[in-house]
């Protein structure tokens, strides 16, 4: 077995495991409650649009209008006051703070075991 195979076998391994924490259980209860709140949905899929729209203006090298910040700010403040929206929202955020710690360990990990740089 290669040292892919291994890596990819762990990835695998460690998948399992977070799918048995309580953050990716409350992640995914919070994403199953949004989706059959039609309420909840129209407000994130309607934030969705405004973001997607503000990320075709920005990709054509354009500005944002500062009254196109302040829609998006206005949606997403309305979206959030939803207490479904906002469950989701702090679900997520929580489950990818974990994420985010695994990706630091797994460069860690990296890290101690590369060869040191040479210097020039």
């Amino acid at each position: 077995m290669t040292a892919l195979e291994k890596a990819l076998e762990k990835c695998i391994e460690l998948g399992k495991i977070l799918a048995e924490t309580e953050e990716f259980k409350r992640m995914k209860q919070a994403e199953y409650t949004l989706l059959h709140d039609e309420e909840a949905r129209k407000l994130v899929e309607h934030l969705q649009q405004l973001q997607q729209q503000c990320k075709s203006i920005e990709m054509s090298g354009q500005k944002l209008p500062e009254e196109k910040l302040n829609e998006i700010k206005d949606v997403e403040k309305n979206a959030l006051a939803n207490p479904v929206v906002r469950m989701s929202h702090e679900a997520n955020t929580e489950f990818q703070k974990i994420m985010f710690q695994i990706s630091a360990k797994i460069r860690q990990g990296i890290k101690e075991n590369s060869p040191p740089e040479e210097e020039e």
